[in-house]
């Protein structure tokens, strides 16, 4: 989808025409995609390795819903927010307004219908406890999320998720931006709750394709408002 600059508003007052989106959590990452050493059909290849921030603004309680950002340049951030239930809006907007806005408007032009395409993929992938892990002398819990069909693995060269997660924020449920394992985990429930100190990628051969490491993450107030003519968790 085209990058779009939407308009954010800092306003006290909300309207009953509007959907309101809650978030009480923004969580920072160091997001470091790795140059690619082997070209994999349908994917596309990397050159040299790339390090960046990622932020994402969460609600601890829920996690259907979930808004991304990244950095574009030195002014903008892009924000992917994105219900499971069926919103989704790619737009640019101001570093500043990351800081100072309450309540942020996405005007319905940069609202589109999300259809999961990924819910039938349940079947085909688990998540997997693996042992403990141990960083700085605390411990850690660690998944992995990876397909349970073999040839299918091999004919699509599929690799595998791993997630660390901090025991002591079992408050908050996992952000899953990948529907696939968003899906897993809302049909089966086999992942800990707790925010991930690291989310990293291991393509088939064995290569680190891309990492997240936890930098901090801090309490927060803000909201996200959808006028109601494209709230289309609503409209089936």
């Amino acid at each position: 989808m085209k990058l779009l600059l939407a308009t954010f508003l800092l306003f006290s007052i909300h309207c009953f025409s509007q959907k309101q989106y809650e978030f009480d959590y923004l969580i920072e990452y160091e997001q470091t995609l790795y140059k690619d050493s082997i070209k994999i059909k349908n994917q596309p290849f990397r050159e040299k390795d790339k390090t960046t921030k990622k932020y994402y603004l969460t609600n601890s309680k829920n996690n259907n819903y979930r808004a991304v950002i990244t950095e574009l340049d030195s002014l903008y951030y892009k924000m992917i927010f994105k219900d499971e239930n069926g919103i989704y809006s790619n737009v640019t907007f101001l570093k500043s307004d990351l800081n100072t806005a309450e309540f942020i408007n996405i005007d319905c032009k940069y609202v589109t219908r999300y259809k999961n395409p990924f819910k039938h993929q349940t079947k085909n992938y688990d998540f997997f406890k693996l042992t403990d892990t141990v960083i700085n002398g605390k411990t850690f819990s660690k998944y992995k999320l990876e397909s349970i069909k073999p040839r299918k693995v091999k004919r699509k060269k599929l690799g595998t998720k791993f997630y660390i997660i901090d025991k002591e924020t079992s408050f908050h449920l996992p952000v899953l931006d990948f529907s696939t394992a968003y899906e897993e985990w809302k049909t089966e429930g086999n992942l800990a709750n707790g925010i991930f100190i690291e989310k990293y990628f291991i393509d088939y051969y064995g290569n680190l394709g891309e990492k997240e490491t936890l930098i901090n993450y801090w309490k927060t107030d803000k909201k996200i408002v959808i006028n109601s003519d494209c709230d289309y968790t609503e409209k089936k």
